[in-house]
């Protein structure tokens, strides 16, 4: 058992008022659904059971479920939980997770729980560890599951964007990658050939004449649907400008 000081209770007790709605002849309960905001633009919610997430991306998870049927939700992925015991509106309790990845794609599985308390929360919130654990008591009733388990599968994934030059006269003087999401927001990233910190543009060669750059952006930069429009902005040796373009697919 761990030291008292370390948990906390943060569940409610039982709503008579929520019984009497389950129990009640022809109640009609709202279904039970998971949405999350990362699939459409604008930050607009769906039910897509299957949705992309740019790395870092900080996601909205919502589980919309009957006011009477829940006292509060447990949310997890990969075995980390929480318990969201306030709902963001009636009978939509909110999460809230970023997501990260290599450079390979990372594919996982969120899901959501509601739950009704008879007794006492079984679930107590560890502070010095930032988590939540199971911890049923011996005695009393443990938590009710009213709905099956929800789930929303994730694949949090990124892109490096390369565009290959050849130089003119030597390195190129000046570089300007502007990128364009299709919200008009613009990011403008600018750096030379010499890596440094304080060079975001990975410029590697010339290897036959030709110098590659590469760049990953944020999740802050790209479209969070459809595309996102890259505009590299070259200064050659010679004092010639180039420009070349491409599209970022963000699905």
């Amino acid at each position: 058992m761990r030291p008292a000081t370390a948990l906390t209770l943060r569940c409610v007790g039982l709503a008579a008022v929520g019984l009497a709605c389950a129990a009640a002849t022809g109640c009609t309960r709202a279904p039970v659904r998971m949405w999350a905001d990362s699939a459409l633009a604008g930050g607009r919610f769906s039910t897509q059971d299957r949705q992309p997430v740019w790395d870092g991306e900080p996601v909205t998870f919502e589980l919309e479920c009957d006011p009477g049927a829940a006292h509060f939700v447990v949310f997890g992925v990969d075995g980390d939980e929480t318990v969201v015991s306030v709902p963001a509106s009636e009978g939509r309790y909110r999460w809230t997770r970023a997501f990260t990845c290599g450079p390979e794609p990372r594919r996982l599985e969120v899901y959501a729980i509601p739950f009704l308390v008879r007794g006492r929360c079984d679930w107590v919130e560890n502070k010095l560890r930032g988590t939540w654990e199971y911890y049923p008591g011996r005695e009393g009733k443990p938590d009710v599951q009213t709905a099956s388990e929800q789930t929303i599968r994730v694949t949090v994934y990124r892109k490096t964007l390369r565009f290959r030059f050849e130089g003119r006269g030597g390195p190129p003087k000046a570089l300007r990658l502007t990128l364009t999401r299709a919200d008009g927001a613009e990011t403008v990233v600018t750096g030379g050939v010499q890596p440094g910190p304080e060079n975001p543009l990975d410029v590697t060669g010339p290897e036959g004449g030709v110098y590659t750059l590469a760049y990953t952006p944020t999740h802050e930069q790209v479209s969070r649907a459809g595309t996102t429009h890259a505009a590299l902005r070259i200064v050659h040796a010679d004092g010639s400008v180039q420009r070349l373009e491409q599209e970022l697919d963000t699905p």
